[in-house]
């Protein structure tokens, strides 16, 4: 594939699947991507989704949440020899910060130094008050963010840590083994707030925006975080510019209409906020979907903005074997000649 370009898949762990466990579908996708060319799989980090999401990917609201996401990326590492595996994104305020470095070491480890973690500060309330996890006001959710990420480094890449934050504390705190890639695995904000840009460029290997950000939208973002990277005294082009987008791909535009059509109609359910019909439209506007060549173009457009690993959301569940098996077989294929 071309250097500056890599493509990654987003697993659909929820919604209404072939058969009544998503195992097989799961473990056929990630074979598949790892088999085909794909270069890395990512999983939601929620306990639970918004109602308009989960309609969205065919489910019915309150019964299909998404999986777990570290174990799923730990049973993908099994599966795959190659593929990076990490999440998009984990909230950092509802792990203590030790715990998450030990899953994250233990399982760059597994997979012989694989992991990506995909880093925000939270966004959906209604998982977290639902089971009884503290909820914050944005400002503490990104001081603790903050420190998250600076005890999980330490842990990484110190024999005993000491730190003293306002949230967290560590005394001679001693994380072995530590993992494979060094100094430590890439880190990958999620987000587009002038607050996230700025971690991107003071804590962060890799950027993810909002799925599927216009074309002009997009641009702006990007010459944003290079504008903050130059003022910080990095080098830009040392942080990976991901493009995250809502996947559907058919051998024919009218079939792979319908089922862009379906996904946002049956979120729609008997009401939807404005800005969920914003989001659902952004799918149709500016999602990676139709056949292979159409498909291949909207990716080449993101690509002279800057996009330089695409993350291909693969929901709904239904249609996600067959945009996987066109994926490797028309699509990377074109950007490997490159």
């Amino acid at each position: 594939m071309s250097e500056d370009v890599r493509i990654g898949i987003r697993l659909p762990v929820y919604g209404k699947f072939p058969t009544e466990n998503p195992f097989d579908l799961i473990r056929d996708l990630v074979v598949a991507a790892d088999k085909g060319g794909v270069d890395s799989v990512w999983v939601v980090d929620h306990f639970l989704m918004p109602d308009e999401s989960i309609r969205a990917a065919g489910g019915e609201p309150a019964r299909n949440a998404p999986l777990e996401a570290w174990t799923t990326l730990t049973a993908a590492a099994s599966w795959t020899e190659r593929v990076k595996v990490g999440t998009e994104v984990t909230p950092m305020i509802r792990h203590h910060p030790s715990v998450l470095a030990k899953i994250t070491s233990t399982l760059d480890i597994l997979s012989k130094g694989r992991v990506i973690l995909g880093a925000g500060a939270g966004w959906f309330p209604g998982e977290f008050k639902t089971f009884g996890i503290p909820w914050y006001d944005i400002d503490r959710r990104f001081e603790r963010m903050y420190e998250a990420v600076e005890v999980v480094k330490k842990l990484w890449t110190e024999d005993a840590a000491d730190y003293e934050g306002k949230y967290y504390r560590l005394r001679e705190a001693r994380l072995f083994p530590k993992p494979v890639q060094k100094p430590y695995p890439p880190i990958w904000f999620g987000g587009q707030s002038d607050r996230i840009l700025r971690a991107v460029v003071k804590y962060g290997d890799g950027w993810i925006p909002a799925n599927n950000t216009s074309p002009e939208e997009y641009e702006a973002l990007v010459k944003k975080l290079r504008t903050f990277a130059s003022e910080a005294g990095r080098d830009p082009s040392s942080i990976t510019v991901a493009g995250p987008f809502t996947t559907q791909i058919a051998r024919d535009h009218e079939e792979a209409l319908r089922t862009v059509r379906e996904y946002g109609s049956k979120a729609a359910g008997e009401r939807m906020s404005t800005s969920w019909n914003v989001a659902f439209s952004a799918s149709r506007l500016y999602g990676v979907w139709g056949t292979p060549k159409e498909c291949v173009e909207r990716m080449e457009r993101y690509v002279r903005l800057g996009a330089q690993h695409f993350i291909l959301d693969l929901l709904p569940p239904t249609t996600s074997r067959m945009s996987v098996e066109l994926l490797c077989d028309e699509i990377i294929p074109h950007f490997k000649r490159k």
